[in-house]
């Protein structure tokens, strides 16, 4: 990991190259550029609001629900558009590659990276939501930084996965929307965990929280919800959690490197085709 380390730091000016050149083709013509980022999710989270809380009369006892609601959908956005648009980052620049020799991760990690700035502005935004709706925020918001950085190791060890695998199998794209799909519903975004606790037998309970994700989006309304741990305190199991998912976040993105270095030699052949 020094090396590769080393690498992206000695090959720093093209990593920001990419980063830009994604930024460009992405904010070139829309009148409200980087504004999107944030009112795309926005409107999402209120229209999943009016459905559950206006026209279901859902309620959950954790935090002020429309703030239950963009915590998630903020903190997927990010992670759905990064591996999604990673997915296919290979094929869509295979010419840049034959034309240069650079490690072919720094493309999905230059994606990673500008969807992690789109995100960060509306990240920014949804703290003032909480300050302003909440009147303040949880002493846990200090960890937010290792929560955000757990959630990049994550999303770019999958995203460098999902673009080996679309080089070798071009069924890995629509493969990854059902399991994106998937997993957005089993993951509590609007839905509370005590709620699955009730419905689940205490191993399927167990099970279901090994979704990597249900740990990450509980850490994230844990950093910026005030009142949220009190609520759910007694719904997992906080220090297992804050044991296990460092490690597992360093566990996706070792296993994203070896799978780049034992398939790195055939990329250039795989685009050939």
């Amino acid at each position: 990991m020094k090396n590769i380390f080393q690498e992206i730091i000695s090959r720093r000016s093209l990593l920001r190259e990419l980063i830009a050149k994604d930024l460009r083709a992405r904010y070139r013509r829309p009148v409200l550029s980087f504004l999107w980022a944030f009112l795309s999710p926005l409107f999402f989270s209120v229209i999943l609001y009016v459905i559950f809380s206006v026209f279901m009369k859902i309620e959950i006892k954790e935090a002020n629900f429309l703030l239950y609601l963009m915590t998630a959908v903020f903190t997927w956005r990010f992670f759905q558009e990064a591996v999604s648009s990673a997915a296919t980052c290979l094929m869509d620049n295979r010419n840049l590659i034959k034309e240069a020799n650079f490690p072919h991760y720094l493309i999905p990690l230059s994606l990673v990276i500008a969807n992690l700035l789109n995100f960060l502005p509306s990240l920014a935004i949804l703290v003032f939501f909480t300050l302003f709706i909440l009147k303040g925020v949880p002493l846990f918001i200090i960890f937010l930084p290792a929560v955000l950085l757990m959630h990049c190791m994550i999303t770019f060890g999958l995203a460098l996965i999902a673009c080996l695998a679309y080089i070798r199998w071009r069924d890995t794209k629509y493969m990854l929307e059902i399991l994106l799909q998937a997993l957005f519903y089993l993951t509590p975004v609007f839905y509370s965990l005590s709620l699955v606790r009730q419905a689940l037998s205490q191993k399927a309970y167990c099970l279901y929280l090994w979704n990597p994700f249900v740990a990450i989006l509980s850490f994230y309304r844990l950093t910026l919800l005030k009142g949220f741990y009190q609520a759910i305190k007694l719904d997992v199991h906080w220090f297992a959690w804050a044991v296990t998912m460092p490690l597992i976040a360093v566990a996706v993105m070792v296993i994203g490197f070896i799978f780049y270095f034992k398939n790195r030699k055939y990329i250039n052949d795989y685009l050939a085709y």
